[in-house]
């Protein structure tokens, strides 16, 4: 060691030197591991992306005001950080309808509005049929691993796409759709209105004619302020048909609804609209909740009236094609006519009421939804009380198409 006061000084030069120059990269190693760690994007399970239809490439969100592209949705379900963006399939999504016919039904409106509330936007519309990324395809046959949701339901309301209380869906990962089913979104522009988020619940014990069902609103929140007076709630019930078609019921706005025969096969939902603290107009829409079934025992019969096809004639009302209610699947169902004759036809005839009854044969049904045959092989004695006392291959146990209905022609009692 050096011991004279110039050496001392170089010494301690060489020291300063070597604490600069080890600040100077400590000072880079600092300084850049926050910007590394500002720009690194972390992902939570449910996050969503949009990926540009055109160059495949993620639309940042951040630069646009309307954003569209394929929607994706972040695989983490663990949580432990090592998820991967997967699809969305637009099975019971897209348009129906023809504009032309003046008869467009938009199916997923909700659905994009959910996702786009939940990167930042308002509003949404629907893409559908979009092509899955080349590198998640494989052999391009159903089902592809590449889609996390199928089957995706929302009410419209919900804050996420995924999680609990949120939108409906088949389990994750089950699908059966291929390369060309992916569901995409366009949204609108964020607005200032911090738009209310939650679930309208339909509350009751069955989706029965005669159940009375309560539309519960406890669940919905809105950092505008939600009122607290009952009195601030306007109620609507709304009856979707097999086409989707959407009509309110008149006279149904109260919180409560009790279900009708008109309901019946068809599906209802409840519409919430309210002012919120700020004056703000919002509004709610329930789940679908249904098909409503009949309050009638197993077995059950109707006649659905027959038309000519020349002349668009409607059968009387005794006579038609031979519908039979079953009470395990809560749906009409069809008889099919292998063997069907005149004690088959007497015993339907009288269980509706009638007298006599004349087998009608090889009736065609054309429609929306399919009509499953519920009993084939029909073989009344004659002294039944029920069709469904008659032997039968068993139910649901038949080898008929659809132009193999039964139907009758019943006599009126005088």
């Amino acid at each position: 060691m050096i011991h004279d006061g110039k050496g001392v000084a170089k010494a301690s030069s060489v020291s300063r030197v070597f604490l600069m120059t080890a600040g100077f990269f400590l000072g880079l190693l600092l300084l850049g591991e926050p910007t590394e760690l500002k720009t690194q994007q972390t992902n939570a399970d449910g996050d969503l992306r949009l990926v540009d239809i055109t160059s495949n490439t993620v639309v940042n969100t951040a630069m646009v005001t309307q954003p569209s592209g394929r929607l994706e949705i972040f695989d983490d379900e663990d949580g432990d950080g090592t998820g991967e963006w997967k699809g969305i399939c637009d099975d019971g999504l897209g348009v129906l309808g023809k504009e032309e016919d003046n008869d467009v039904r938009v199916i997923g409106a909700e659905e994009a509005e959910v996702a786009c509330r939940q990167l930042g936007f308002s509003g949404g519309a629907p893409i559908t049929g979009l092509a899955a990324p080349e590198s998640a395809l494989g052999d391009g046959k159903a089902p592809l691993a590449y889609y996390l949701l199928d089957g995706l339901e929302c009410s419209g309301s919900e804050d996420r796409i995924l999680g609990e209380n949120k939108c409906k869906h088949l389990p994750r990962g089950e699908n059966d759709c291929g390369a060309g089913e992916a569901f995409g979104i366009i949204c609108a522009p964020a607005v200032s209105n911090n738009a209310a988020t939650g679930h309208v619940a339909i509350r009751g014990t069955e989706t029965k004619t005669g159940v009375t069902v309560t539309a519960d609103h406890s669940d919905i929140t809105d950092e505008d302020g939600k009122p607290s007076e009952e009195s601030s709630f306007a109620y609507q019930w709304i009856r979707i048909d097999v086409s989707y078609n959407e009509t309110e019921i008149s006279g149904a706005t109260g919180s409560e609804y009790t279900f009708q025969t008109a309901d019946e096969e068809n599906r209802i939902k409840a519409r919430i609209r309210f002012d919120d603290d700020k004056g703000n107009p919002e509004e709610i829409t329930s789940f679908e909740v249904g098909p409503i079934y009949p309050d009638l025992p197993d077995g059950s019969l109707r006649l659905t009236p027959l038309i000519e096809i020349d002349t668009g004639k409607e059968s009387d009302f005794n006579s038609g094609m031979l519908e039979i209610f079953d009470y395990r699947t809560k749906r009409w169902k069809g008889v099919c006519d292998d063997g069907w004759g005149k004690e088959e036809a007497e015993v339907a005839c009288g269980q509706l009421g009638f007298s006599g009854g004349t087998a009608i044969n090889q009736i065609i049904r054309i429609g929306h939804p399919p009509l499953l045959f519920l009993v084939d092989d029909v073989a009344c004695a004659g002294t039944e009380k029920k069709l469904l006392e008659c032997s039968h291959s068993g139910r649901g146990m038949s080898d008929c198409n659809s132009w193999e209905y039964a139907g009758v022609f019943c006599e009126v009692p005088d």
